[in-house]
């Protein structure tokens, strides 16, 4: 019966292989035609989703629809984060919305896709991939080819490069959410992985909040700089909402920047300088979020902000702690600041760049001193936290106590009664007759328990 239903060639007894089996994947041409979907439609999504953003600002402007088209083609590449020459000057300070968007976009896409032809990660996951980044990464140079060279102009190379690896890294997201991990692939990751994933996903949580209370802080204190910037740039409903957009497409990069203004290497903006211990004039700007830009010096107690990374290295090493057993905690704190620097600096490279060689150009986050900025701030507490003792000498002594008293309850607890042997069931009236009397023979013959005790 069990040989039957597990198989004629299975023995049942053989331990089962881990995680649910994979399903019957697609072959032929329905597999070209699921991919060619996927990939093709992450394009033409994230498109339309730039071609809208383009055709809010223009119909607000009072300007015709058609040209929506025109320029949403050098903004779907700024949001692969594809350097642009406008009238032959650099700019590659481009806004990371758009580019968390497209990541979305494609990721969805690709795990819809990969679930189609079956979901099995050795099979279509390198298909998937290939597919949706050699389309993002050919639609890109084809339009860095369409575009007007003397207003705005891309590399190819710069666009096959920005695309492919903003869409590849998008997808291989998807397709590891959608299909996960094969059993024999997690079983030799080391233990301490996942608890460096999680503290280092909690430390940028705490990084990105406190960016975001800088940059509050910023706007609320500089609010009349910042609607004096209004008023100059935005007179008009229109302009205003063109104006609102650009701002919210850059609001990342300015959260980036108050997370290097939180750790302390700052930020430069052109020849103006920020940071807790110094700031450096500069050229007033008329974008609302560089016109809250500090420009006085700033106060003795602004250091104090440097507790916001602390706080958020020490939650980081407390999530480290109670995920990771004792031999692993120092692994997985480690691997959890090294790889929250990691992802800081490679933001804050993406964050800075050229800006039209303009009074402010550069911007920049100096990345070669974030990181250490990071190891010291978010590093250094998050090691200490996950190894500090949880007990200390009150909790050792109470513990003492506890196992002495414990000692003393069994010295005078009583001894347990041995246990009876069981008597075999009479089978005739002899043996039932032979069995009462020896019962009465032992009441008779053991003293009585029934005593009252005498106070």
């Amino acid at each position: 019966m069990n040989r039957t239903l597990a198989g004629p060639d299975r023995d049942p007894t053989a331990p089962q292989p881990h995680g649910p089996p994979e399903a019957a994947g697609v072959e032929g041409l329905d597999r070209l035609r699921l991919l060619l979907v996927g990939a093709v439609g992450t394009v033409l999504v994230s498109y339309a989703l730039v071609v809208l953003a383009a055709a809010v600002v223009r119909t607000a402007s009072g300007m015709s629809f058609g040209g929506a088209f025109t320029i949403a083609t050098p903004l779907w590449l700024a949001a692969h984060q594809i350097p642009l020459e406008l009238s032959g000057r650099p700019l590659s300070v481009l806004p990371l919305l758009p580019t968390v968007a497209v990541f979305a976009i494609v990721a969805v896409g690709a795990g819809w896709t990969v679930r189609c032809l079956g979901g099995r990660l050795r099979a279509d996951a390198g298909a998937v991939l290939a597919a949706t980044a050699g389309a993002h990464a050919a639609v890109a140079v084809l339009g860095s080819a369409l575009l007007p060279q003397a207003e705005v102009a891309a590399a190819p190379w710069a666009a096959m490069v920005g695309a492919g690896l903003v869409a590849g890294s998008a997808a291989a997201a998807g397709v590891a959410r959608a299909c996960g991990l094969p059993a024999e692939w997690v079983h030799r990751l080391p233990g301490w992985l996942r608890p460096a994933l999680r503290g280092a996903a909690v430390a940028l949580v705490g990084l990105a909040v406190s960016g975001a209370a800088v940059l509050l802080a910023g706007l609320f204190l500089g609010a009349a700089d910042v609607a004096a910037a209004y008023r100059e740039l935005a007179p008009d409903a229109g302009a205003s909402l063109g104006v609102t957009l650009l701002a919210l497409a850059y609001l990342p990069n300015a959260v980036l920047a108050g997370v290097s203004w939180a750790l302390g290497p700052g930020v430069a903006v052109g020849t103006a300088t920020a940071s807790p211990f110094a700031t450096g004039a500069g050229e007033p700007s008329s974008f609302p979020l560089l016109a809250a830009f500090p420009t006085t010096a700033p106060p003795s107690w602004a250091a104090v902000v440097l507790a916001l990374p602390v706080a958020a290295g020490a939650l980081a090493g407390l999530t480290c702690r109670r995920g990771a057993a004792q031999a692993q905690r120092l692994p997985s704190a480690a691997g959890a600041a090294v790889l929250t620097a990691v992802a800081v600096g490679l933001l804050a490279s993406l964050a800075g760049g050229r800006l039209a060689a303009g009074p402010f150009d550069p911007v920049r986050l100096p990345v070669e001193l974030v990181v250490p900025a990071v190891l010291l701030w978010v590093g250094v507490p998050t090691v200490g936290v996950a190894m500090a003792r949880r007990r200390n000498a009150g909790d050792r002594t109470g513990r003492m106590r506890a196992g002495w008293r414990g000692v003393e309850r069994d010295q005078v607890a009583p001894a347990r009664p041995t246990a009876v042997p069981e008597q075999p069931m009479p089978r005739t009236v002899g043996e039932l007759v032979a069995l009462r009397t020896l019962q009465a023979a032992e009441q008779e013959a053991s003293p009585s328990d029934h005593r009252r005790p005498q106070r």
